[in-house]
C-alpha cells in the first residue's frame, strides 16, 4: 500500500514538474511572438 501510494505520488510530481516546464516554454513562445509583432509594428 505505501509503495503504490508513493509512486502515485512521485507520478503527480512528474507530471506537475512537466505541466510547469511546458508552461514556461509556451510563456517565453508568446513573449517572443510578441517581441517579433512589436519590431514589426515600428517598421510602419
Amino acid at each position: 500500500m505505501f509503495v503504490t501510494l508513493t509512486v502515485l505520488a512521485a507520478l503527480i510530481s512528474g507530471m506537475f514538474v512537466a505541466s510547469v516546464a511546458s508552461t514556461i516554454t509556451a510563456l517565453k513562445r508568446e513573449d517572443q511572438d510578441f517581441r517579433a509583432m512589436v519590431e514589426r509594428r515600428k517598421a510602419f
